[in-house]
């Protein structure tokens, strides 16, 4: 039963994006090139990603517009736990491949065990980080936050998975072109990762309403 709600929600959010996109695309361009600005840096990604979350979930909030005061605020809150949580899958990366291709070049089996778990890890933490910056961009503070992330992904792995597999088709069409990557690719992979986490809790709580109200 939860595969199937997992499903619905997911095709339901997809199937709103493009949509959300088209209505909203000027200003998700914006957010784009502001997001790139702001992630030249590097070590800003994380709070620049946080910025950009806010700001689609105004956008699609009812009042259809990015509260500017509520993205500063966002960010004042929890830009140094998004900036170390964007930290720890780039840090196991870079130990998978660091590990991985000594193991190559050497043949050792213990570097290709290591290797597999820092990817592993770097993955898993990736995936969680999606909604967990979701929860951030509402205001709850990083050890909730990420707790939530871990969960959501727990609940829900084949959203969470197709999620990153869609963010990854985009980076890589975008990519083909340095100026649609800029203006496109946070606003369209940001729109998708925030609508499939919110249509998918949405549809969670409408089946948690729906079976306590049966059992009344």
């Amino acid at each position: 039963m939860t595969g199937e709600t997992d499903q619905a929600a997911f095709r339901r959010a997809i199937a709103e994006v493009p949509g959300f996109v088209y209505h909203n695309g000027l200003r998700l361009a914006l957010v784009s090139l502001a997001w790139v600005v702001a992630s030249l840096p590097l070590v800003t990604i994380g709070p620049a990603t946080l910025a950009a979350y806010a700001a689609i979930r105004g956008l699609r909030s009812d009042r259809n517009r990015i509260d500017r005061a509520n993205v500063w605020a966002v960010v004042r809150r929890n830009g140094v736990a998004s900036a170390l949580f964007s930290g720890v899958p780039v840090a196991f990366g870079a130990v998978a491949v660091t590990y991985g291709v000594t193991a190559l070049r050497e043949g050792s089996l213990a570097g290709e065990v290591v290797a597999l778990v820092a990817a592993y890890v770097a993955l898993y933490v990736a995936l969680a980080l999606i909604p967990a910056y979701v929860e951030l961009a509402r205001g709850s503070d990083p050890v909730a936050a990420f707790r939530y992330g871990v969960g959501w992904l727990a609940r829900h792995p084949t959203p969470a998975l197709a999620t990153g597999l869609l963010t990854l088709v985009v980076l890589a069409v975008t990519a083909v072109l340095t100026v649609a990557f800029v203006l496109l690719f946070a606003g369209v992979a940001f729109s998708l990762q925030v609508a499939v986490v919110e249509t998918v809790d949405d549809r969670t709580n409408e089946t948690s309403v729906a079976a306590g109200a049966t059992a009344c």
